[in-house]
């Protein structure tokens, strides 16, 4: 079942966030309504780009996390080297 999530401004052009299934995201350009590829969010962030720049889905990716457009819960660093996410808190 597909779900939108949002939206999120990188680059100056707009992208659709669309959840796929658990922790799967499609990311869709508005601007022409094209598909330019997904990503993860869980286990650690990991982006599959053949449309765009790897770079650009990554940070698109990440926009996406910090303005809670996934369903991801917790707090993504910005000075971290790697791509991993840290987990949720556990309560």
């Amino acid at each position: 079942m597909q779900a939108i999530k949002g939206m999120v401004q990188v680059g100056g052009s707009t992208y659709r966030i669309v959840r796929l299934s658990v922790s799967l995201y499609e990311v869709v350009r508005v601007l022409d309504d094209t598909c330019v590829n997904s990503f993860r969010c869980a286990p650690e962030l990991a982006v599959e780009a053949a449309t765009i720049d790897a770079d650009l889905l990554r940070e698109i990716a990440r926009t996406a996390i910090r303005g809670a457009k996934t369903s991801w819960i917790g707090r993504l660093e910005t000075s971290r080297s790697s791509d991993q996410l840290p987990s949720a808190p556990r309560t």
